[in-house]
């Protein structure tokens, strides 16, 4: 059994979608202060870092952390990887080829997982709305991808988000996939179990 380890870690060096979604971590209690323990406090977006997105991200009355499935969030996983040379889009015919089955957990590696301890690049791949609609068409459970959003940043609607997570599609954000073989795992990515939650940092692993 190999264990992958596909989430990002959690610093002030991520990419930030928003400035008014800011990371801190602070000391409240320290042992070398004389302090009975080392205490921490974290302040930080429900969509800091390596993430899952809840229906009811963008859908009024959507499911919120605490009543989706599990099944959304562990289970078999495909990984499909893209050669690009400058950031783009992925489109509904780049997933035509795909073994994209009903029910399946698909992660895309787009090559920007090394941009996920670096600011935010505003220029990143996302998915077009066309391929939203085909994942949709396909009936799949879960989409993952390697950077910050499934939507491009100068987006003003959110298509993407709004087809898949209006069509009971979860998404996975953040994921660091650069150092995994493409073909086939169980991955597990849960979501921390916020009442009325839209959004949770999750740690994500495949495993083969």
């Amino acid at each position: 059994m190999k264990i992958y380890d596909i989430t990002a870690e959690i610093s002030s060096a991520l990419p930030f979608y928003s400035e008014n979604d800011p990371y801190k971590f602070d000391w409240v209690l320290r042992l070398e202060n004389g302090d009975m323990c080392n205490l921490s406090r974290v302040t930080m977006s429900a969509h800091t870092g390596t993430h899952a997105d809840m229906p009811l991200h963008f859908v009024e009355n959507g499911e919120a952390c605490d009543e989706i499935s599990m099944e959304y969030f562990y289970g078999k996983a495909k990984l499909f990887r893209f050669s690009r040379k400058e950031p783009q889009n992925i489109s509904r015919e780049d997933l035509l080829h795909l073994d994209i089955q009903m029910g399946d957990i698909i992660l895309l590696d787009m090559g920007q997982s090394c941009n996920m301890n670096k600011p935010l690049k505003k220029d990143y791949a996302a998915l077009s709305a066309c391929a939203a609609e085909f994942l949709v068409e396909k009936k799949i459970r879960t989409m993952g991808l390697d950077y910050v959003s499934a939507d491009t940043y100068n987006s003003i609607d959110f298509p993407v988000h709004r087809i898949l997570l209006g069509n009971g599609i979860a998404i996975l954000e953040g994921l660091v996939l650069e150092n995994v073989p493409e073909g086939e795992y169980v991955i597990s990515a849960l979501p921390l179990k916020f009442k009325g939650g839209e959004g949770s940092p999750v740690r994500a692993i495949l495993v083969k």
